[in-house]
């Protein structure tokens, strides 16, 4: 149905050589390219445009899949914050900043600007707002800073806000950068939130120091591992378990 459509479009414009729906010179180009030590001939072009379509709707069902296991992620962690943090404690997921008590609407020139985690407690006067991210890739990282910047700017009465990241990253370097990430001298996130710091630091192995208490800091930090030790000795990454018991006692 589609490929007829799109014949019948190309008739109204003869000469031209519009290409039709599925058609990707690209992916032509490339597979041609790859399989062209092992054929004789190349293929017909209608096959490399079937293998095109097929290409496009996996990757199409692969990113729907990754945005459903993300948001499978976030419902878990709501459920979790909802049943073990607390009498008062709840949490909504993937909200609209203009539902948040405090800031602004988004203008009708902006992008739609959503919370992942937006955690609310009967005696708080301000929610805290969580990111979440299962791993933290390079673009992510990216996005990360943008929604905070996003964040800032509709905050309509200038309280200011409690920003956390829930992550099960393993990679020391990811981890440290978001720790670490500042913007006008103040941490982007009051905390990064792990789900299992025990299990992070036990598949990093053994410490490579000895914590004495004496020069923590420039001993603990040597390598990017050890700097990940140290985070979790200063608490600014925690365990998931140790943020849900602080956030029941929290006064915002």
């Amino acid at each position: 149905m589609r490929k007829e459509k799109g014949e019948a479009q190309r008739a109204a414009f003869p000469g031209q050589q519009f290409p039709l729906p599925g058609a990707d010179p690209e992916i032509q180009r490339m597979l041609g390219e790859a399989l062209a030590p092992y054929l004789s001939s190349q293929p017909p072009e209608d096959v490399f445009d079937a293998i095109s379509e097929r290409l496009r709707e996996y990757w199409r069902q692969e990113n729907k899949r990754k945005n459903l296991l993300g948001e499978g992620f976030e419902d878990v962690l709501a459920a979790v914050l909802g049943s073990a943090g607390g009498a008062g404690l709840s949490a909504r997921t993937r909200t609209s900043i203009a539902e948040i008590p405090g800031f602004y609407a988004p203008g009708p020139k902006d992008k739609s600007t959503k919370v992942d985690i937006v955690v609310e407690h009967a005696s708080w006067s301000r929610p805290a707002l969580v990111n979440v991210k299962w791993s933290i890739r390079a673009d992510r990282e990216d996005q990360l800073w943008d929604d905070f910047k996003e964040y800032v700017r509709f905050d309509r009465d200038h309280r200011g806000f409690d920003h956390y990241l829930i992550t099960n990253e393993f990679d020391p370097a990811r981890l440290n950068a978001v720790c670490d990430r500042r913007e006008a001298n103040s941490y982007v996130f009051k905390q990064v939130v792990h789900i299992t710091t025990d299990g992070l630091l036990a598949a990093y192995g053994p410490a490579l120091v000895v914590d004495d208490g004496a020069d923590t800091g420039r001993r603990m930090g040597e390598s990017s591992v050890e700097r990940v030790r140290l985070q979790v000795h200063q608490g600014r990454l925690v365990s998931l378990s140790e943020w849900l018991v602080a956030l029941g006692t929290q006064t915002l």
